[in-house]
């Protein structure tokens, strides 16, 4: 009898182990599953990407949306590196890429005056630069977090953002003094983020570029 026992408990210590190494398998392999998940999730976000991957991105994107934009061109200033390309459908308007290294840190649009005549187009261009934002987003999807972003606005008020489930924040300015117009992306929780955009002005009738700072907060 007593061996019998012991056999019992040699055997349930046995399967004990088997289950517990089954676990520890099944865990590995979940989180390997897991890991790769979310190297592929990540890759649709625009500050995990190259910049030449985030103007092929925007170029695509534009072209599928209708939106006509010049190529993007590299201007350097104070020592900061920023891409930049007019936006043909709507004067005085651009968009621009601010980034470190070889990775975007923001994602901007700026339109030199918005109003009652513009705001549809606008609308397409911001939402334009959400899905490059992230890739995966879907024009319906991209025009819900801009209209969610305009509810937050308050009277008197002319800012707004919001950090969207992707990790991406996004937000607005308007100056009430001009109505000029700038939408940003950028990615709330990562080091490289700027804190400070530059907003890149054209200036149609000379064709010179020139930098203004906007602090975005």
């Amino acid at each position: 009898m007593k061996k019998i026992f012991e056999v019992i408990i040699l055997s349930g210590l046995f399967l004990a182990g088997c289950a517990k190494s089954g676990k520890d398998e099944s865990d590995k392999k979940n989180k390997e599953r897991e890991n790769i998940e979310n190297i592929i999730k990540k890759e649709n976000i625009f500050s995990n990407n190259s910049i030449e991957a985030v103007l092929k991105i925007f170029s695509e994107k534009s072209e599928k949306n209708r939106i006509g934009i010049n190529k993007f061109e590299k201007l350097i200033f104070e020592n900061r590196n920023y891409y930049y390309a007019k936006i043909n459908s709507k004067e005085n308007s651009i968009y621009a890429l601010d980034y470190s290294g070889i990775n975007v840190t923001g994602i901007f649009l700026k339109v030199n005056k918005v109003d009652s005549a513009n705001l549809g187009i606008i609308e397409n261009l911001v939402a334009n630069l959400i899905q490059v934002s992230d890739s995966k987003l879907k024009d319906s999807e991209a025009r819900a977090i801009y209209a969610e972003i305009l509810s937050k606005l308050k009277d008197n008020e002319f800012s707004s953002s919001l950090t969207y489930t992707n990790g991406i924040t996004y937000g607005l300015q308007i100056n009430s003094a001009t109505g000029e117009f700038i939408f940003y992306a950028k990615e709330a929780d990562t080091q490289n983020a700027q804190k400070d955009f530059q907003n890149i002005a054209i200036d149609e009738k000379s064709f010179q570029t020139k930098i203004v700072r906007n602090k975005i907060n």
